[in-house]
């Protein structure tokens, strides 16, 4: 059963009541549908094999760059993993729920071609508080699961200020983001650290929150369907949708995660009984 919490209004760009659902089911991720989910958390049982990956990850025994897989079948997905996973048995399940995930996002979606992106890492301060984005067209929303560590970090809906103040947020951290790769790239050490100093404080004080301090976390290995932004409404303060804030955790053990996101545009736009109509077929909703 779908367990929905509200958790409060978000200022511009809607006036609608934003929230979270939560739920201890894959069945319960069709909440997504709906305009005022902005993320649905499932905590189904953990595999019996869960454990021992973890164990492996955290071990540094698998270690994964950040990898994106662009405009992916599920067969060309499937060839990639046979070739790129080592043949460790502990990988091996891991397998067939990399496929499992592709085809529950293509159920609830229509989509045959995805963006796969693929982790297995310490976490660091590269990525802060952020929200992802569609092609104009595609579907509105994604799947994300971290299989061990850190669950993925976000606030409350109604404790953001509103985009005009997380935007100012986002284009810091980039520009500041930006000079640290440079000044790495420079071997200027002391420009780098200044940086990543200044990065740490930006995203501690997270000023398009009311409470900073308040920030939540996904429960381990829970499969989230979250909404994204259309592209083409990135940086802009009335953007017609909200979409999910969240952030990767700074510090802790390696963890593994996957991050899979529809891309196939102008699909049939599937929604729930009861749901209000979808906009027009050129809006990524």
């Amino acid at each position: 059963m779908v367990e929905r919490t509200t958790v409060g209004t978000m200022a511009p760009p809607s006036l609608r009541r934003d929230c979270i659902v939560c739920c201890d089911d894959l069945a319960g991720l069709d909440a997504i549908l709906r305009d005022d989910v902005l993320a649905v958390i499932a905590t189904p049982p953990p595999p019996l094999w869960l454990p021992a990956l973890a164990a492996a990850v955290e071990a540094g025994e698998i270690s994964l760059p950040r990898t994106q897989l662009d405009d992916c079948t599920r067969a060309a997905l499937a060839d990639w993993l046979t070739r790129n996973l080592p043949p460790l048995p502990v990988l091996a399940p891991l397998h067939e729920e990399l496929l499992s995930l592709v085809d529950l996002l293509a159920g609830l979606t229509g989509a045959r071609r995805f963006m796969v992106r693929l982790l297995a890492a310490a976490p660091n301060t590269e990525c802060g508080f952020h929200v992802d984005t569609v092609p104009p067209g595609a579907p509105s929303f994604g799947l994300v699961r971290v299989y061990n560590g850190p669950g993925t970090l976000y606030p409350d809906p109604s404790d953001v200020t509103g985009y005009a103040d997380f935007y100012r947020y986002l284009s810091r951290r980039e520009r500041l983001g930006r000079e640290r790769s440079e000044a790495r790239a420079a071997a200027d050490i002391a420009t780098a650290a200044a940086a990543e100093a200044e990065i740490r404080g930006l995203d501690a004080q997270a000023l398009f929150l009311r409470n900073p301090q308040a920030l939540r976390s996904t429960p381990p290995a829970a499969v989230v369907a979250f909404k994204h932004l259309d592209a083409s409404e990135h940086w802009s303060e009335r953007s017609s949708r909200s979409a999910w804030i969240h952030c990767s955790p700074m510090q802790g053990p390696p963890r593994l995660l996957v991050n899979i996101t529809a891309v196939d545009r102008g699909l049939r736009r599937l929604r729930l009984p009861g749901a209000s109509a979808p906009p027009p077929p050129d809006r990524a909703t």
